[in-house]
């Protein structure tokens, strides 16, 4: 089917995959750029309902993003594009909520250090600032420190993820071919 395919379009099989796989490499990053995009516009919505019917507090902010996938700055890049909204009027719905978008910032600005730690940590060591106010500034320290190191891991366990998934698609195709070959010698 293949050959069929590269004679019509006067390419051998081997730059017909070439090309197929191009492809395929080409749409990926298309296709995840837009799941991403509509994921945060559906975690906007989701917000916006929730500070309308004034159900929305700030220690539910951490559940919704974490439920939707979204990193502390573009959390704070939506609540700042409800507030402009509110303010502009853009938004009728929003007019009067200025002020709950505003201390919705400001609650997650002051949780931001702890924000992309696991749970478990970012509550223990909320719990040791509300303990120990005076030693606030060292806590906030060692969880921007902390926060650093954890996303720098997650970064790069992510990028040997993709690594690893290229490597065995690279390899299956290898095998693809190597065995195609074998059937369709001349």
């Amino acid at each position: 089917m293949i050959e069929n395919l590269a004679m019509f379009l006067g390419l051998n099989s081997s730059a017909l995959i070439g090309v197929l796989i191009g492809v395929v490499f080409g749409i990926i990053p298309i296709v995840k750029d837009t799941a991403e995009s509509n994921w945060r516009k559906r975690f906007r919505e989701q917000v916006k309902k929730g500070i309308i019917n004034e159900q929305l507090k700030p220690e539910d902010m951490q559940h919704l993003y974490e439920r939707w996938e979204q990193d502390r700055k573009s959390v704070l890049q939506s609540l700042r594009t409800m507030l402009s909204e509110a303010i502009s009027g853009e938004d009728d719905n929003l007019k009067d909520k200025a002020d709950d978008i505003r201390d919705l910032i400001a609650k997650h600005e002051e949780r931001e250090p702890f924000s992309e730690l696991p749970e478990n940590i970012s509550l223990q060591l909320n719990g040791l600032k509300n303990e120990n106010p005076d030693m606030e500034k060292p806590i906030t320290q060692l969880a921007a420190s902390l926060n650093e190191l954890y996303s720098s891991n997650k970064a790069e366990l992510a990028k040997q993820k993709k690594f690893s998934f290229f490597g065995f698609i690279i390899g299956i195709l290898g095998i693809l071919i190597t065995i195609a070959s074998l059937f369709y010698q001349k």
